[in-house]
């Protein structure tokens, strides 16, 4: 049924940086998956984040190659879409590919290709987990604005009209210095209606002792996101326990061993689920439903210049439950004047809300624009090994 697969990588200059904490980013790095099955294809993409998941752009490639697209074809019952999905659920870890985002360029494109050919939305896709009714919706979704480092609270706050203000749900303010983290913490409530959650993140820049210094000045944060360096489960959890402080979880949460962890010691009251990190679509919808079993709130995130696939799914899984604190959707339609996609990214800036994407799949495929940035690694065909491109 598998009739080729083919691997590439895609480097996409952005318009503009996007600087936080430890990192600057000027450009998209993704790996991207094309899956062809009898007259359709799907893709997906995996941006691997040293800083995330240990993954590099070279090891999630070769994770690629190193899977057999064949014997993953004799696991999958092609006869009914659900059986497909089912099948393709039921993989067991790493089936896929090993490491998470490798995993994820893999799974999207797979069940892009699945949904296209039964002409199926990828939401749909979501019923193999049988989640409860609670969470479960379909329409438009509210998202976050997302203040960077290197922008004045104030300034980016005062620019927007009134009806806009009125509209945010959630704001998010990138912080570096603990002692500027509370005055941009300050400037963000004073401009914003008491009912708009504000968060910060500190990308794992903190200290303990400063964050214990700071806490009581926090009081006006929704939570902070990862503010001590990644996995520190028994500072985390002494923080929250001396001081009361919400915790999101984001590089330090990326499966459920991770979340099992936060659980057990108490360490997060929030979790940042983000496809790649957590192995694709499904995985990451799994992760949300453990989390919020566990009592924990989910925010819905991105990586920073998700190309495609990987924000039309996160799209899809946005669109299709109601669990989230709060959403991301990327800013393409910024980083990327000319678009990548067909259709291209959009979202409602004014009211700060997106729209569910039109199926079948994802609901998008790349566009000449994305290609042109594109280099195509090797092949796959049935018969034969991964040939690397000419």
């Amino acid at each position: 049924m598998i009739r080729r697969v083919r691997l590439y990588t895609a480097a996409v200059p952005m318009a503009a940086a996007f600087d936080h904490a430890t990192r600057s980013r000027r450009a998209a790095e993704s790996l991207l998956v094309e899956v062809e099955l009898d007259g359709v294809r799907g893709w997906g993409e995996g941006a691997p984040r040293g800083y995330v998941t240990g993954e590099t752009l070279d090891s999630a490639a070769r994770a690629i190659e190193n899977c057999d697209p064949a014997a993953l074809a004799e696991r999958i019952d092609w006869q009914t879409f659900d059986l497909a999905v089912a099948s393709v659920a039921a993989l067991p870890p790493g089936g896929l590919a090993d490491g998470p985002s490798a995993a994820a360029a893999m799974e999207i494109a797979l069940l892009d290709a699945v949904c296209r050919h039964f002409g199926r939305p990828l939401a749909d896709v979501l019923r193999v987990l049988d989640p409860p009714d609670r969470v479960l919706r379909n329409g438009p979704t509210h998202v976050s604005l997302v203040i960077h480092l290197t922008q004045d609270v104030a300034s980016v706050l005062d620019a927007l009209p009134p009806d806009t203000v009125a509209a945010l749900r959630h704001v998010k303010v990138k912080v570096a210095d603990p002692s500027d983290a509370v005055l941009r913490l300050a400037r963000a409530r004073e401009r914003l209606p008491r009912e708009t959650a504000v968060s910060l993140d500190a990308n794992g820049a903190w200290s303990i002792t400063d964050t214990e210094r700071i806490a009581g000045e926090l009081a006006g944060a929704a939570w902070v996101e990862e503010p001590l360096p990644p996995r520190s489960w028994t500072e985390l959890a002494r923080l929250r326990q001396a001081t009361g402080l919400p915790v999101m979880l984001d590089e330090s949460c990326t499966g459920p061993g991770d979340l099992r962890t936060a659980a057990t010691t108490g360490a997060a009251s929030h979790v940042n689920v983000r496809l790649s990190k957590c192995g694709g679509f499904l995985a990451a919808a799994r992760l949300a439903l453990r989390a919020d079993a566990l009592g924990l709130g989910c925010q819905l995130g991105v990586h920073v210049a998700e190309v495609g696939p990987l924000w039309a799914a996160g799209r899809a899984l946005a669109t299709a439950w109601g669990l989230w604190r709060t959403v991301e959707a990327g800013r393409a339609d910024e980083w990327f004047p000319t678009p990548l996609t067909r259709p291209a990214f959009a979202a409602d800036r004014s009211l700060y809300r997106v729209e569910p994407l039109a199926g079948p799949g994802t609901g998008v495929e790349p566009s000449v624009e994305l290609l042109r940035h594109t280099r195509r690694l090797a092949t796959w065909e049935p018969r034969g090994a991964w040939r690397e491109a000419a």
